[in-house]
């Protein structure tokens, strides 16, 4: 026979249970303290609310005015098609985009499919250079969050001036230097040499012993920043590229380009250095303003055509200087190097340029080869020679050199008598 559950056994069950203790009694109509101490309660509580409905708009304000910062997910979505907002494969993907979706695109991306088929881009691991940014980006955020307190501390907060923004600029430099490798190509400090892309591109940075110049390692340092939030954006001095914090608050230069070190010039000063800029070269544009991403994407593709112009690659240096003019249609230095490429001669040297006196004068001094150039591309303006709308390059061949005059029938050389 089953044996049946065990029921709480209730009151009645004949178990005896503990007698309670009998409760004070309170005096007729005396006052029960429980109960005042809940009413304060309830009334603080009140008042606390109160306070803070007043008080809370205001520091919600304060609030959103302090900019938060850490490591942001990418706008592009990997892995669905270009045109749906993945990612683009070659600079002619990137030709194609809208500013607004340029703006999207990963700065370090945008800069190595620029160095894509270059001499010393044979190895180039694309995915493998972004993971290691990631990774570096990562680094600096961790080493910076830990050294914040540097800014209020007296020991350090001279250096960077009371500021968070100028420490962040300067552990980006500081970190990638000391604990990631980045480092300046000495060979090329007074030996500038634009045939190798690892000088003038991130990949000569990234997994590699190469170091960068000062065409990289600014980029290098801003590809971190936004990877972190930071508002850096990059610049051009004549000869020189150098990146700036702007976020509406504080505006200030940073140059990292070296081995040691930050420095934070003035725009007065790369007026002078390295080279002179006269007011008309920068009535220009193309001087000391944040570049937008169409005019970094213009910066990149004339690094690329000083690569392809230095090896005699003369049709594909032509195309991609007319992209760079098309992206930045003020600026001199690509018109310059477009006459030169479509003549078939040298990189223009603008140091040597000086001696003109004036920039516009080096202009006037092209405006022969810029003519003969627009001639043979039957057009008006070299930037139709823009790749299509398929991809395909069209660009014209250099001049050929002049055939000998033909010499009076009858002499060597000349027609034969019928």
């Amino acid at each position: 026979m089953a044996r049946p559950r065990r029921r709480n056994r209730g009151p009645s069950d004949g178990v005896p249970r503990p007698t309670p203790e009998p409760q004070a009694a309170t005096q007729s109509g005396g006052i029960q303290w429980g109960s005042v101490t809940r009413y304060a309660l309830v009334f603080v509580a009140g008042v606390a609310l109160a306070a803070g409905g007043l008080l809370a708009p205001r520091w919600l304000k304060s609030a959103a005015t302090k900019p938060t910062y850490g490591l942001v997910a990418p706008k592009v979505d990997y892995e669905r098609p270009w045109r749906a907002g993945a990612v683009p494969t070659s600079h002619y993907d990137l030709l194609k985009m809208s500013p607004s979706e340029l703006g999207d695109v990963d700065f370090a991306l945008m800069n190595l499919l620029c160095a894509k088929d270059l001499p010393g881009s044979e190895n180039m691991d694309v995915p493998a250079i972004l993971k290691k940014l990631d990774e570096w980006a990562a680094k600096v955020a961790f080493e910076t969050e830990r050294h914040l307190y540097r800014v209020r501390d007296p020991q350090y907060a001279e250096h960077y001036q009371h500021s968070e923004a100028r420490l962040r600029a300067e552990f980006i430099v500081q970190v990638l230097q000391e604990d990631c490798g980045v480092h300046y190509n000495l060979e090329r400090v007074q030996d500038p040499d634009y045939r190798n892309s690892k000088d003038i591109f991130l990949h000569g940075m990234v997994n590699s012993e190469n170091g960068g110049t000062c065409a990289s390692m600014p980029v290098m340092y801003l590809a971190i920043g936004r990877r972190l939030g930071y508002p850096l954006k990059l610049a051009l001095a004549r000869e020189h590229v150098f990146m700036r914090w702007d976020d509406g608050k504080e505006r200030f230069n940073i140059d990292g380009a070296g081995n040691g070190g930050v420095d934070y010039p003035t725009d007065d000063f790369y007026r002078t250095w390295p080279h002179p800029l006269t007011d008309k070269m920068l009535a220009s544009g193309e001087f000391l303003n944040s570049l937008t991403p169409e005019e970094e994407l213009s910066m990149f593709l004339e690094l690329r055509g000083i690569c392809l112009h230095e090896h005699g690659r003369f049709p594909e240096a032509v195309e991609t200087y007319a992209a760079a003019h098309r992206l930045k249609p003020k600026a001199v230095t690509p018109m310059m190097a477009l006459a030169a490429a479509a003549e078939g001669r040298p990189v223009p040297k603008r140091e040597k340029d000086q001696l003109a006196g004036d920039f516009l004068d080096v202009v006037n001094m092209q405006r022969d080869a810029v003519s003969r150039f627009k001639r043979a591309a039957a057009s008006g303006d070299p930037t139709p020679l823009m790749p299509g709308a398929g991809g395909a390059p069209v660009a014209p061949q250099p001049p050929q050199p002049a055939k000998p005059a033909s010499s009076p029938p009858g002499q060597p050389g000349g027609a034969k008598k019928p």
